[in-house]
Parts: C-alpha cells; sequence; structure tokens
C-alpha cells in the first residue's frame, strides 16, 4: 500500500496525463464492445481486458478512481468506467447496484443527445464532444449487458422459440436455428439443415450467419468459402476480415499473396480481433513481406496482450526482458505471472526461475522457486528436469514443452 504523500505524487503525476490515458482506454473498450461476441465468459473477458491494460500503462487503479470521481466534470466524462470500477470492484470495492445506478442515469440523461441510430456508429475520438460520445455508448452497451446477457445467452440456443420466427424470416433467429443444427443444441444434429438456415439468414444480411456459412464449406469448397467469408468481410465481421486473410497467407481458393493477407489481418486486428493484432505485430518485426517497423511492432503486440492473446503476452514479456532500449524486467515478470496463473506451462517454469535467479525485479526467494517447479512437475508423467538439477541451475529450452507424450493428461 502507498502512504498519503506517495500516493497524492501518483495521483498528481498521473493526472497531468489523465484525458489522453483515459480516452484511450475508451477506445479501446468502445473497439472491443462495438465487436464483441457475447458469451458466458464476456465478463471475465472484459475485467481480464481492463485490468492488462491498467498493468500495462502502469495506472493504479485507486489512482484512476479517485480522479474519476473528484468531480462532477470528470463524473460526466467518465461515468462509464467509473459503473465499470464499481461493478468488477477495480479501485473500490465491488457494487453492482450502484454499477447499474450510473449506467442508468448516464443513458437516461444522455437519450436527446445521441439517437439509437448512432450506437453503432464508429466514431472519432479527438475532441471533447466525440469522448462524451465514446462515454454515452459504453454506457449504453454496459447497462444493457447488465440487465440482458444472461437472457441473451439462454435465448440463443432456444430451439423452440427461434424456429417460429425464423419461419417467419427473421435473420437472426434463422442465424440460431443454423447454430442449434450445427452443433446439435436441443435438436439433432444436421449439418445439411445448418447450411439451409445459415443460407436463409445470410440472404437476409445476417454477417455473422454468412460467415458461418463459409466456415461449413471451408473444408468442401474454398472458392465457395472465400466468397462468403469476403461478403461477411465487406460488412466489417472481424472474424471474416481475418479468414480472408488467412485465405490469401495461404493461397486458399486465390493466389498466395502475404501482402494481401496483411491488409486483411490490419483491417481484422482494427475491429479488435486479437489473433490478427499479433499477426501484425509479426509483419512488422519480421519486416519480411512490409518494412520493418518496431515501433508498430510493439504497438500491436501490446494490444494483442491486453486483449488477452496468450502468445502476444508471451513476446511482450520477452520483449520487456530482452529489450535494450525498453527493458523492464519487473513488467516481464508480471506478464509471465499472469500467464503461470492461467496455467500455462512455459510461464509457470519461468516464474520458478525467476525466483531461482533473482530476475524480473525480483529477490531470490528458493522457497517460491520450489513451489512453481513443483507445479511444474504436477503436469508431468517424465518430467524432462528433476528438482535438483533445477536448483543447481540447469535449464531447459521452455520452447519444447509442448511435447504431449511427456504430460499427464
Amino acid at each position: 500500500m502507498f502512504e498519503d504523500k506517495d500516493f497524492n505524487i501518483i495521483k498528481y503525476n498521473l493526472s497531468r496525463n489523465f484525458n489522453n490515458f483515459i480516452t484511450k482506454l475508451l477506445q479501446e473498450l468502445y473497439i472491443i464492445l462495438l465487436n464483441i461476441d457475447i458469451k458466458h465468459d464476456i465478463e471475465v473477458q472484459l475485467n481480464e481486458f481492463m485490468n492488462n491494460f491498467l498493468f500495462e500503462y502502469e495506472l493504479d487503479t485507486k489512482v484512476i478512481f479517485d480522479i474519476m470521481t473528484s468531480n462532477s466534470q470528470n463524473i460526466s466524462y467518465y461515468s462509464s468506467l467509473i459503473g465499470f470500477f464499481y461493478q468488477y470492484g477495480i479501485g473500490c470495492e465491488i457494487d453492482k447496484i450502484k454499477a447499474s445506478e450510473i449506467f442508468f442515469d448516464t443513458v437516461k440523461n444522455s437519450l436527446n443527445q445521441l439517437s439509437f441510430e448512432k450506437i453503432n456508429d464508429e466514431i472519432t475520438f479527438y475532441d471533447d464532444d466525440n469522448v462524451k460520445k465514446l462515454n454515452i455508448i459504453i454506457s449504453f452497451y454496459l447497462y444493457s449487458l447488465s440487465l440482458y446477457k444472461d437472457i441473451i445467452i439462454h435465448r440463443k440456443n432456444n430451439y423452440k422459440l427461434h424456429i417460429k420466427h425464423a419461419e417467419k424470416g427473421n435473420n437472426i433467429s434463422q442465424y440460431y436455428i443454423g447454430n442449434c443444427y450445427r452443433y446439435g443444441i436441443n435438436i439433432k444434429y444436421d449439418y445439411n439443415k445448418a447450411i439451409e438456415w445459415y443460407s436463409k439468414s445470410s440472404e437476409g444480411r445476417n454477417i455473422i450467419a454468412t460467415y458461418s456459412l463459409g466456415y461449413c464449406y471451408d473444408h468442401r469448397d474454398k472458392m465457395k468459402a472465400l466468397e462468403l467469408y469476403l461478403k461477411s468481410a465487406e460488412g466489417g465481421y472481424k472474424h471474416a476480415l481475418h479468414m480472408v486473410g488467412n485465405y490469401y497467407y495461404h493461397g486458399y481458393g486465390i493466389l498466395e499473396d502475404k501482402n494481401k493477407a496483411f491488409e486483411w489481418y490490419l483491417k481484422a486486428a482494427k475491429k479488435g480481433h486479437a489473433f490478427s493484432q499479433y499477426l501484425v505485430a509479426n509483419y512488422y518485426n519480421d519486416g519480411i513481406y512490409i518494412p520493418k517497423n518496431e515501433e508498430k511492432g510493439f504497438y500491436w503486440i501490446r494490444k494483442a496482450a491486453i486483449n488477452g492473446y496468450i502468445n502476444a503476452q508471451y513476446n511482450l514479456a520477452k520483449y520487456y526482458l530482452v529489450n535494450s532500449i525498453n527493458k523492464n524486467e519487473r513488467k516481464a515478470f508480471i506478464w509471465y505471472l499472469i500467464l503461470a496463473n492461467k496455467n500455462s506451462l512455459r510461464a509457470i517454469y519461468i516464474i520458478a526461475k525467476c525466483y531461482r535467479d533473482g530476475i524480473g525485479g525480483i529477490d531470490k526467494n528458493l522457497e517460491k522457486a520450489i513451489k512453481w517447479f513443483n507445479q511444474f512437475l504436477s503436469f508431468y508423467k517424465n518430467s524432462p528436469i528433476t528438482l535438483n538439477d533445477f536448483l543447481n541451475g540447469s535449464n531447459i529450452n521452455t520452447f519444447k514443452l509442448s511435447n504431449l507424450k511427456d504430460l499427464k493428461f
């Protein structure tokens, strides 16, 4: 915990760049919400994103919360984030009722400022008026999620509910009926019927159904699949944009073109597709098909890591560990710790090694090294290294830890 004087110094230093940090956070959250798939783990995904962002930008949650709630002007600009912080207990105690009240008040007081048709429009971020619009739109999404998430998830798989609407031509219900047949949810699995219902929904201009239809053709007819992916991508669906990139990269149903692939990956990356962000970073860092640009490489690998893509988190940790200009061992350690807490095998071993050798801005601690190493051993039937060898300084190549025949599971 910070002493009061330390807390005030941090608060003062942060407040000078506060608007830049928070505007960037609003931008990222807006892109995620605009392109998110509503699933059971959506709250985990949003919470992970927020914690990753605040950690990566070295923003103290208590300080951020304190500044956002310090005056009425800040509250009018950042009420969506204040509600989010209350909802997940970030920098404050969890208070979901208060979060819901804040979202509701923001939406109610802003209905005359923003028409419903504008909610899904992409907006620019560079002036105060648009920051306010971002705040309103994010509040609208978060309030809707808090009220309807469970209902939406339950209704998605309700065959009896959707079949009535689907037969009347509702393209959303037609898409969900396609899912029910495709995955055998509350109805007998029937791949051909899934294609039939996806086709009907796609004809009604449902870009997600068009993408799903493309996926159904992926192993049958690459040309047909590409045609459908392109149609969905034209509507801006991030997964379709990524798949078109894959088709150009590998030459599926089209002439292989790594540069064209990059263009499509970049479009998907800008929509918040984490894997595409990772691939775009690799393009810039490798400099094989486009001019090498390490600054842009860092920009995109950072985005992908914040959005939860595991390989990007590994790469970002390694970057902080070895980069001569932006070396930050403490950040590297925490990214590895985040990965280790997800039971990522490589990261568990690396954390044990950090404690053994005092790497990552931490002191040597053999007790913790042994604890993490034993956790690493628990995954193996035949461990690639013994505890004694490890404590005596022996190491293994962490990139060879995916040898499944040696694992218990």
